[in-house]
């Protein structure tokens, strides 16, 4: 794609690009020969505009969506031009299309016209044009609030940090709210506040002196050339994994593919499948959504991390993205590498058996343990929340959850907020709710004694409607989260925390998991049926619903009808615009028994002619941390030929 195809030369157009280190031919391709000064944003100084003079036109070509988010910080770099174009060369098919979400910025008052076109290439181009000069990077931080659905769900913006010096970008992608400075400082003053809460500054191997009266900076390394700190560091010695883009979305359950190898190669990274390239990463091992979706197709990534590398930090990242996006990682860090891993990443690591891979169930379940660890420690909300304790900058509280528990089965009280007394990782609160059953029983009032949490308990009558009853529920929830459990359902020890974990790195309106393991007790049989997950759709498992409280209220909560409440709130997100997530299913067991007079019924057939795998018995999958069965319900009358156990729905 050229550039030159809508663009003429003039002196009055600038151009700049991020992220096309190892696609030299690819940078070409777009920018050469069309007369515009270029600016690699990679080496720009964060104390000094591109350019000084005035523009007609601006043109910001990055490699993939992840580079655009990584030049958010250094929006105030860029010129005013009447004219606006951005450049994509590369965008996986699980982001939205690029348009911008203006906000409530002035600037958008002044357009003219705005094009989103997508190449035959695959790329996308964005042309605004404006009736009067405007901040390009305006239009860059839209765009980037289009790609992830508009303002985030969690705080990621605190602390206010201050970046300085060349690659500092690295540590804030996708923040239009940090304040650039030189890397001796100071740090610019706010109106009536202090410039910054933490400032971030990147240094070589001298750094200036800084002044005094500001607040001391977080010195780090360049993240570009190498020379950064070595396997024995800290995980606060990397730049952090961007979440938002190098995620778990896309990851495929079952591939064909063979064991891919990371090697270094005339000065990037590049993963190699029998002696093949199929993605490059520089030296910073900051990777792309693009890299993570050439690798999905690989049984797994191989690091060998006992050899020599030209930049230990800049593989300890890559590794780490790698682990973040679920990609299997086989690598033997050792106590070398501990340091800046983090000890449970490298524990993670060194304890997995690569013959695994070979098991497409435990080759996921390795996944999903990586991912967890990964993100945990080395995610940019993780990373900040780690910075801003250090120094001592009271991060944001993490998002409280509600559990709606709804039922009508006293002998199941006790099993059910055991589920949610497992549950870690998480501060979540029980809204229980009797429906048609007194609190004074005493199996009852012994189990609410018992729980070890926070706990709110209502009663309702029998004949009100179920979705009724969940809103009154909802009403009396204090989380920032709504949460939806059953009471004969099972439910891993982190089953809330991936919730949140995959409602932060999908910025979906709403996620649940998948309904992929089934307990099926007329049978005494286990499934696995064929669902996929890690995805953006249109349903979800109904007792696992996760949804924030201004969603949940903006939709209208649940229908009050007696039947469907779930399907329906899922309708309503997706009619309103919003998007569901759907993550993996492995910490939830579903219940299935015979009874009568349920409105969830389906055919006994229905489980077992679509299914992965089944074993007999009780069988929960490793991730569940359990083996034993809650106690079930007396039998109720058979119909035979249908298996249900959604009393509630």
């Amino acid at each position: 794609m050229h550039v030159r195809s809508f663009l003429k030369a003039t002196p009055a157009v600038r151009g700049c690009h991020i992220g096309f280190e190892g696609y030299p031919g690819l940078l070409t391709r777009m920018c050469d020969g069309d007369g515009t000064a270029w600016t690699d944003l990679d080496g720009a100084s964060t104390d000094r505009p591109l350019t000084e003079e005035k523009v007609a036109r601006f043109l910001l070509a990055a490699r993939t969506t992840a580079d655009l988010r990584r030049a958010v910080p250094l929006a105030g770099l860029m010129p005013k031009a009447r004219e606006i174009t951005v450049i994509i060369a590369g965008s996986p098919d699980w982001r939205p299309v690029p348009v911008p979400v203006t906000g409530g910025a002035p600037h958008w008052d002044r357009l003219l016209d705005l094009r989103v076109s997508r190449r035959q290439d695959g790329s996308w181009r964005i042309d605004t044009s404006f009736t009067a000069r405007t901040p390009a990077g305006e239009v860059l931080k839209a765009l980037a609030r289009g790609l992830t659905g508009g303002l985030p769900r969690e705080a990621p913006n605190a602390p206010v940090v201050a970046l300085a010096g060349v690659g500092s970008c690295h540590w804030r992608p996708g923040d239009p709210n940090v304040v650039l400075a030189p890397v001796s400082g100071p740090v610019p003053a706010r109106r009536g506040a202090p410039g910054c809460d933490v400032p971030l500054r990147t240094t070589g191997a001298q750094a200036p002196p800084w002044p005094e009266d500001d607040a001391r900076p977080v010195d780090r390394a360049e993240p570009l050339t190498g020379g950064g700190p070595g396997p024995a560091g800290s995980p606060l010695d990397i730049p952090p994994v961007d979440e938002l883009s190098v995620c778990p979305v896309g990851f495929l359950p079952t591939v064909d593919g063979p064991v891919g190898e990371l090697r270094d190669e005339r000065g990037v990274y590049e993963v190699a499948r029998q002696g093949e390239v199929v993605t490059r990463i520089p030296l910073s091992g900051a990777l792309t959504e693009v890299d993570v979706a050439r690798v999905r197709g690989l049984a797994g990534v191989s690091v060998d991390l006992a050899g020599e590398w030209l930049d230990p930090a800049g593989v300890a990242r890559a590794v780490c993205g790698l682990a973040a996006a679920g990609v299997p990682v086989v690598a033997r860090p050792g106590a070398r590498w501990s340091g800046v891993l983090g000890t449970e990443l490298a524990a993670l690591l060194d304890g997995f058996d690569p013959e695994d891979l070979a098991d497409p169930m435990a080759r996921e379940q390795y996944s999903i343990r990586l991912r967890r660890s990964a993100l945990a420690a080395h995610g940019v909300a993780a990373r900040w929340r780690q910075i801003a304790e250090q120094r001592g900058v009271r991060p944001p509280d993490p998002p409280t959850v509600s559990v709606l528990l709804c039922t009508r089965r006293p002998e199941l009280v006790r099993a059910a907020l055991g589920q949610v007394a497992r549950q870690r990782g998480v501060e979540a609160e029980v809204v229980l709710t009797l429906h048609g059953i007194p609190a004074g029983l005493p199996e009852v009032a012994e189990a609410v004694a018992a729980h070890p949490g926070e706990i709110t308990v209502l009663e309702e009558d029998a004949d009100r409607v179920f979705g009724e009853v969940l809103n009154g529920a909802a009403r009396r929830a204090s989380g920032a989260y709504l949460t939806k459990m059953d009471d004969d359902d099972w439910y891993g020890p982190d089953h809330l925390s991936d919730l949140l974990l995959a409602q932060r790195y999908s910025c979906a309106d709403l996620v649940g998991a998948a309904g992929e393991f089934y307990y099926l007790e007329p049978l005494d049989v286990t499934v696995r049926r064929c669902v996929d997950s890690e995805i953006y759709t249109g349903h979800v498992a109904g007792s696992s619903i996760l949804v924030s409280r201004a969603v949940f209220d903006g939709v209208g909560g649940f229908r009050p009808i007696p039947r469907t409440v779930d399907g329906q709130l899922l309708e309503a997100v997706a009619a309103g615009g919003g998007r569901i997530y759907r993550t993996h299913g492995f910490n939830y067991l579903i219940g299935r028994r015979r009874v009568s007079g349920h409105t969830w019924q389906e055919p006994l057939n229905s489980f077992l002619s679509n299914y992965r795998r089944q074993w007999r018995g009780f069988h929960p999958n490793a991730l569940m941390e359990t083996e034993v069965r809650p106690p079930q319900g007396a039998p109720h009358a058979v119909n035979g030929q249908a298996i249900a156990s959604k009393g509630q729905q």
